[in-house]
């Protein structure tokens, strides 16, 4: 499944398969791929909203300044100041609101491990498309995980199992009764009949 995305910049493309989700990012011109395997993604997305407030005082100041010059030029009738510089710092002004209201950015951050994370535009092409997208990303990542790491293994190490499973809950891909159904039929495999490793939630 894919989601394309473009900003006032930025043009972005997201791909998820079996086992990963491919990336391919275009800014200005420089244009950058990378893969981020399920492992890595965590279990959720936060909302987030950001402007350029700098953006927003410069173009503010730029609307003062014609403002000063038509007053000193028209209401006071100074002669020294050219009429002109108020048009001309006007459309600066409007130039640089336009591009600090574009630059918003209305997205869903979805965290991956060492404190990086994904960045999807929340209404690019259109919500509907975007919730649909992340609901079977993560959709795939669970089925990947729970068949990669979730299934009983005579012929593998018993605490590595337990560990996945573990692993598997913190990552919200298991809920805690899931959890301790995978458990019991790990310890009935292994033929224990309590599980004495200990593990923190």
């Amino acid at each position: 499944m894919k989601l394309s995305q473009r900003n006032l910049l930025k043009k972005q493309v997201i791909e998820f398969y079996d086992t990963k989700i491919h990336i391919k990012t275009r800014y200005l011109g420089n244009k950058n791929e990378f893969d981020v395997s399920y492992e890595s993604i965590l279990p959720n997305k936060y909302d987030v909203k950001t402007n350029n407030l700098i953006l927003f005082g410069v173009s503010a100041f730029f609307y003062l300044l014609s403002g000063a010059v038509y007053y000193w030029r028209f209401i006071e009738g100074d002669q020294t100041v050219e009429g002109e510089a108020s048009i001309a710092w006007f459309i600066v002004g409007t130039i640089l609101l336009f591009i600090a209201l574009r630059s918003i950015e209305n997205i869903w951050k979805i965290n991956i491990v060492n404190n990086q994370f994904i960045k999807i535009y929340k209404d690019s092409p259109n919500k509907t498309e975007v919730n649909s997208f992340i609901t079977n990303m993560f959709k795939q990542r669970n089925k990947y995980l729970i068949e990669t790491y979730g299934k009983v293994n005579s012929n593998l190490n018993y605490e590595k199992q337990y560990n996945n499973f573990v692993w598997l809950k913190n990552m919200e891909v298991i809920s805690e009764p899931e959890f301790f159904e995978k458990l019991k039929d790990l310890d009935f495999t292994f033929g224990k009949q309590n599980n004495k490793i200990g593990f923190s939630k």
